[in-house]
């Protein structure tokens, strides 16, 4: 079936794309091949004057290349294969003898925006699903199609580097101010405006400004000046562990001053070595990965329409201003005004931050802040179909508040704890109805964590499950759905990592050392600054829960038990923590040791009778990581989720484990199973059982299987 219709009246052809069973239109080698056939038939055509590109798919103009394609790449001549069609193809629809107009009413991503470049004439809608970007870097690749020589031909080196390094998207308004569009319609007069459009630029009445950013990459002084900024940006960013920026980085560099076809060239060659990286394959398993799991637990069948917050805190505030945000309107309820007040005050800052970044204005925020209203009681709870609780990680409270809330909500009210490891089963015991009680844990900060784990209790039912994970999704949040134990699934896995992190310290590593080793890894943060950021206070106390659950394997750290119950320090919150924390200053870089902390290890050696010795980076790397590596299997092997891809969407998303190495079950393919099972033989015999592999883990080890492929 042919993906695209072709018309031609008053001497404009108009090709319209709608591929055949899809929701979006996207470039796999057969539509490739029927677009150059049409181009081909057009340029024989001496009755035309102008060629008209639109798509009939409702907020989609193209979405890209089939991913899946990009996976089946698996030689470098099959990535330049790839790129070279690509590029003959639009390099056609560039050489037509009339004008070419892309019309963008929805999104426009990818090969999407490379064909449109490939126009000679852009119209975007104001639409708010029209967004045009180049994403390609975030799949591990760089834009094949002619991406990185048209964009900045169009736009300028500083613009086109801005898109193509952050792979972010524009909305169709701030296209044309930035001159990647040469007209902006509003979508309601669409009809009506286009015709005059298209007479306009047939006419040449329309003229193309060469943009200020266009005109100053003539001198190469000011080109080189540019590309080692932007260099210099993404070593801060990405230390270096994603291949992708950087090959960007290597293409407009080479290819600067150069003719097109030059150009294209080098961008053939360094996306075809990118095409076959283990970053690039990691990255699209995890787009796979992220499309999948929006379907899994199924859709419910009701929506929601008002939410109650129980617990005015930071998180409260925060899932508070989550919802407002979806345009769902909000009852936040503490026991006291103040606390309230509070509540509020952490959602007006969260609107704030993005006022700051231009993502929100003043009216906006005022909007989502009506829909937030503050009661010391349960008036108004009747009617919400969704309760989450907030209140203080403490189990005998939560179920309090929560057998209290059951007398004030509607019978089909759905409750939902937000903790980050208490169990749901023993939560939900008191309640006249546990079947309606689900985890709903938001991660912290929650307008910055993308990352929703529910928790399905051994009573909860699946309508309730699957009433918390729409709702979650339509605030635009991944939603992980997993088996309730202790933990769940990412603090499971994070808390050990953790915990081994201060053995090792207990055993003779420096604290700034281990951070620096798993920070050169690609963590966001080394294991003691983020343990500060959590706060000591709330990780011992998950620690804990963990210990109490699993056992041995997650004793708590006797280095940990000293500067919670001893020093009582808690962190950057509190000032002191493993390092010192000025107020309003960042965590990361340049941070002080704690000089109370060189004395809460000698104490820890003292208790363990341990004498401290040397560590390589090595043994730090295997001991943190193999740690999360081995549970992570063990919640496989338990069915604590659905998919060990879907665990390591939840530990990319959840904390920051670097994305070109794909989670921990990618990294510990990545290294061979033997070799996993085999390095924790070691440690276990030198450290004990909580190394011991996991049984599946040793079983896919022992018959040359893998997790993720």
């Amino acid at each position: 079936m042919s993906a695209f219709t072709v018309s031609i009246s008053d001497g404009i052809a108009r090709l319209v794309f709608d591929l055949p069973g899809e929701k979006v239109n996207k470039f796999t080698a057969a539509v490739m091949d029927e677009l150059d056939g049409l181009i081909a038939g057009l340029e024989r055509r001496t009755d035309l004057t102008a060629v008209l590109i639109t798509s009939a798919k409702p907020d989609i103009f193209i979405a890209g290349a089939e991913i899946a394609e990009i996976q089946g790449i698996h030689t470098i001549d099959e990535g330049l294969a790839k790129a070279r069609r690509g590029q003959e193809v639009f390099n056609r629809v560039a050489a037509l003898h009339v004008p070419t107009i892309a019309v963008i009413d929805g999104a426009c991503l990818g090969g999407g925006l490379e064909l449109a470049l490939a126009c000679t004439w852009r119209v975007v809608t104001d639409a708010e699903k029209t967004k045009l970007g180049l994403p390609e870097v975030t799949l591990g690749i760089i834009p094949g199609w002619g991406g990185t020589q048209r964009l900045p031909r169009l736009i300028g080196l500083p613009g086109a580097l801005d898109l193509i390094l952050s792979g972010r998207q524009v909305a169709g308004a701030k296209a044309f101010k930035m001159g990647l569009a040469d007209a902006c319609i509003a979508r309601s007069f669409l009809a009506e405006d286009l015709p005059k459009v298209i007479s306009s630029i047939i006419a040449g009445r329309v003229h193309q400004p060469l943009p200020r950013g266009v005109r100053m990459m003539g001198a190469l002084g000011v080109r080189s000046l540019v590309l080692a900024k932007a260099h210099k940006e993404v070593m801060r960013k990405t230390h270096g562990l994603m291949p992708s920026p950087l090959g960007a980085l290597e293409v407009l560099g080479r290819s600067a001053g150069c003719s097109l076809e030059h150009g294209l060239a080098i961008e053939a060659e360094v996306f075809a070595k990118l095409a076959v990286t283990p970053a690039c394959r990691n990255l699209v398993d995890a787009f796979f990965a992220t499309e999948d799991i929006k379907k899994a637990g199924g859709k419910g069948s009701r929506e929601v329409h008002t939410v109650g917050v129980l617990g005015a805190g930071i998180m409260g505030g925060g899932i508070a201003w989550a919802f407002s945000s979806a345009g769902i309107p909000v009852r936040m309820k503490d026991l006291a005004w103040d606390a309230v007040a509070k509540g509020l005050a952490q959602a007006a800052s969260c609107n704030d931050a993005l006022i700051k970044l231009r993502k929100l204005t003043h009216g906006e925020k005022s909007l989502r802040m009506h829909r937030i209203a503050g009661t010391t009681d349960f008036s108004g709870f009747r009617a919400c179909d969704l309760v989450v609780e907030a209140v203080v990680e403490d189990l005998n409270v939560k179920r309090k508040v929560l057998a209290e809330a059951e007398h004030h909500v509607s019978d089909d009210c759905v409750l939902a704890s937000n903790t980050s490891s208490l169990s749901i089963g023993e939560m939900a015991q008191g309640l006249a109805h546990p079947e309606r009680l689900v985890g709903m844990h938001f991660f912290n900060p929650v307008n910055r964590m993308p990352l929703v784990e529910v928790i399905a209790g051994p009573a909860s039912s699946p309508e309730a499950v699957q009433l918390a994970a729409t709702t979650a999704r339509r605030l635009g949040k991944t939603v992980v759905i997993v088996r309730d134990c202790p933990g769940f699934l990412v603090n499971r896995i994070l808390l050990p990592y953790l915990n081994e992190a201060a053995r090792l310290v207990e055993d003779g590593a420096d604290v700034a050392h281990v951070d620096e080793v798993i920070s050169r890894f690609g963590m966001p943060m080394g294991p003691f600054t983020l343990t500060d950021e959590v706060g000591i206070d709330v990780g011992y106390k998950v620690a804990k829960i963990l210990a109490a659950g699993y056992g041995e394997r997650h004793a708590v750290a006797e280095l940990l038990k000293v500067i919670h119950e001893d020093l009582h320090l808690t962190g950057t919150k509190g000032g002191k923590g493993f390092f010192m924390h000025a107020p309003g200053k960042k965590s990361g870089h340049h941070l002080v040791a704690n000089p109370q902390i060189e004395q809460a290890i000698r104490t820890s050696q003292e208790h363990l009778h341990r004498t401290p010795h040397a560590i390589s980076d090595t043994e730090i790397l295997d001991r943190c990581l193999l740690t999360m590596v081995n549970e992570a299997a063990r919640c496989v092997e338990e069915g604590v989720v659905a998919k060990a891809a879907y665990l390591d969407l939840a530990m990319l998303m959840g904390t920051g484990f670097p994305p070109a190495k794909g989670g921990p079950l990618h990294y510990a393919d990545s290294l061979g199973l033997p070799t996993v099972v085999a390095r924790l033989t070691m440690l276990e015999q030198r450290l004990g059982s909580r190394f011991t592999p996991a049984p599946l883990l040793a079983e896919l080890a022992r018959t040359n299987r893998s997790f993720t492929h």
